[in-house]
Order: structure tokens, then sequence, then C-alpha cells
């Protein structure tokens, strides 16, 4: 009867034991499942996106063909106190230009060219004077002596040795002449070298300051379109500081330093600092296309690119690329990602911009928690 009490008590012991095993199990399922969860959820956000990242290729054709970047919302009165103004851009016609790089000359220089021509002419004026004197002196003394014999022989042949003196110094004043003309011919082209030679009406005005002369240089491997005859120019840092030129001929020589080939145009517009560095736009065909005019207060510049914002609504904005655009004195021209009737945005775009990157920060912060 013992062993049969001692049996019956294992078996019990053996049944609560499982059962209290079964419920630990449980227990630890429970436990794992609700530490897992976090793990689950936070992977569903990424197949969310993937999802919306599909239905915005699907949208691209409603949009357009806008070559989008990121969107920003900004309520409007967000946007008053940024100072978020737009224009709405209208079809503009433009032709190509390249970007080369001018200098105004120094009046200083065409000055003393001017100077010392204008001296070995005076030189070469007086001169002549004197070997008209001597010529007249020694007829008057050859005429003395044949009619009445009263003058000697070696005063006439003192007055013909003054002549031949003469002579010879106003041959020496007329090839100091000719050298000035030379080398003013050698530095400057037609027509500047005879404004230098000659003076003048042109070359007062140059003298005053009313005109310069621009010495433009273009890039390397460019050429001047034979049919070009006027170019715009800008000063640096002064977007609204323009005026044209006209071509007046090309420079005797290039550029040491830039090694493009090298123009003269007339600056007939506005006075500039002599010595000044210009922009210059010069055309390099004289087709024109269509395109939108984005000014250059709109754009910004984020990844080594240019970018502008197009108004979606009220509250939306989209950054769009301007790499594949013209520049030009006025702004960019672009072909793609804007379109006639589209608003850019032309004040506060900056703001937009920090605005749409706010969200890396957040990020950071989060990490670092």
């Amino acid at each position: 009867m013992a062993g049969s009490f001692a049996s019956g008590q294992q078996i019990k012991m053996n049944s609560s034991q499982r059962i209290l095993l079964w419920i630990v199990s449980v227990l630890a399922i429970a436990a794992a499942l609700y530490f897992l969860s976090p793990l689950f959820d936070s992977l569903a956000p990424a197949d969310k996106h993937l999802v919306d990242a599909d239905d915005d290729d699907d949208g691209d054709d409603e949009k357009q063909n806008h070559q989008f970047a990121l969107s920003v919302e900004l309520t409007e009165a967000a946007q008053k106190m940024a100072s978020i103004e737009s224009q709405t851009l209208m079809e503009s016609f433009y032709t190509p230009e390249i970007r080369a790089m001018a200098v105004v000359i120094p009046t200083r220089e065409l000055q003393l060219a001017h100077s010392r021509c204008s001296e070995a002419k005076m030189n070469l004026r007086m001169a002549k004077v004197n070997e008209q004197g001597m010529s007249k002196e020694l007829s008057r003394l050859k005429t003395l002596q044949q009619a009445t014999g009263s003058v000697a022989s070696k005063e006439v042949d003192f007055a013909q040795t003054n002549l031949s003196i003469a002579q010879a110094e106003a041959e020496l004043k007329q090839q100091l002449v000719e050298n000035c003309h030379a080398e003013v011919r050698q530095q400057w082209p037609q027509p500047v070298a005879d404004w230098v030679i000659n003076g003048g009406e042109q070359f007062e005005l140059l003298m005053s300051r009313e005109q310069s002369i621009l010495k433009v240089t273009l890039p390397p491997k460019q050429s001047l379109n034979p049919n070009v005859d006027t170019v715009r120019w800008q000063q640096p840092h002064q977007q609204n500081d323009v005026g044209e030129a006209q071509r007046l001929a090309a420079a005797i020589s290039v550029d040491p330093v830039l090694s493009g080939e090298t123009w003269f145009f007339l600056n007939k517009s506005s006075s500039l600092q002599e010595g000044a560095k210009l922009h210059v736009w010069v055309p390099t065909e004289q087709g024109a296309f269509s395109a939108v005019l984005i000014p250059y207060q709109s754009v910004v510049w984020y990844a080594g690119q240019p970018w502008a914002y197009l108004r979606m609504d009220e509250q939306r904005f989209q950054r769009i690329s301007l790499l594949n655009g013209h520049d030009s004195v006025e702004g960019i021209y672009l072909q793609q990602g804007f379109h006639p009737g589209d608003a850019v945005v032309t004040s506060g775009a900056q703001t937009l911009l920090s605005e749409e990157f706010k969200w890396q920060i957040h990020d950071e912060d989060d990490d670092d928690d």
C-alpha cells in the first residue's frame, strides 16, 4: 500500500510541473510578442512610403512633365512672414550666348600715345618752318650775289650748310612721327589707331569718359560670329547695371593670361570706371528659340547646381533644377521644367529651401536620442 501511495504522488507532481511549464511558455511567448511589436510597426511606414512613391510616379503625367525634386508646404501666414512672392512666367525668345570677360581700357594709355604723336608732329612742324626759313635765306643771298656781287661766297656757303642741317633735322622729325604712328598701329587696330593719332570728336568722347573701349576676351576655342556687331555687358554683382557695346575690330594680340580670341568694342551707353572687369554676353548664332526666363533673384543653389521653386498652389511649392538652362544677362532661360503660365518664386526661395530640409535635422535629432 505504501508503494502504491508513493506512485500516485509522483504522477500528481509530474502533472503539476507540466502545467506550470506550459504557463511559463505562454507568458514567454506573450512577452516576446510585446517587445517585438515596435519592430513590426517601424517596418510599416517604409512599405507605405514605397507605395506612395509608386503613386507619385503614376501622377507624373498629370504635372505637365515638371522635373520635381521634393515639395514643401507653407501656410499663407508663414509665407507672409517670409516675404515669399512669385511672378507668372511668359514665353520669351532667346538667342544663345556665351559669357566672356572684358576690361574697360584706361584712357591714360590712349592719352599718352596721343601726346607722344602730337609732340612728334609739333617738332616736325617746327623743323619744316626752320627748313623753309633757311631755304629763303639761301635764295636771298644767291640773288644778291648774282645781282650786285655784294655778298661773299662764304656767306652763301654758310647759308647752304644751314639749309642742309635744317633739312636733315626735318627728315629726322618726320621719321619720329612715322615711328610713333607705327607704334600706335602695332598696339591698336583701326579705327582706334586713327582716333589716337588724329584726335578729333571721338577721341574727346573717350577722354571725357562719356564713352569707353572694352577689351573682350572670349573663352578658349571660341570665335566671334562674323555677323555679331553688338554684345551686352554686365557689372559683376550688379545685375541691373547692363549696357551694349558695338564691335570695333579684333585686337592685334591675344590676352597672355586668358589666351582667348580678343576683340575691342565701343561702349556708348554708360559711363564705366576705368579698369573695371565686366561680364560680356556674346551671341553665338543668329537664330532664337522659345523659352521661359527665370530671373536671378529666383535662383537658389543646392548640391552644386541652380534651382528655382514652382508655386503649385496657394501653399505648396516644388523645387525644380535649372541645370539645363542657359545663362544670360537677364537670368536663366529654360526650355524644360517650367512652362509659360507657371508661377516662379522670386522672393523667399532660400526660406523654402531651408523649410524643405528641416526633416533632415529632425532625423538627426532622433538618431541622437
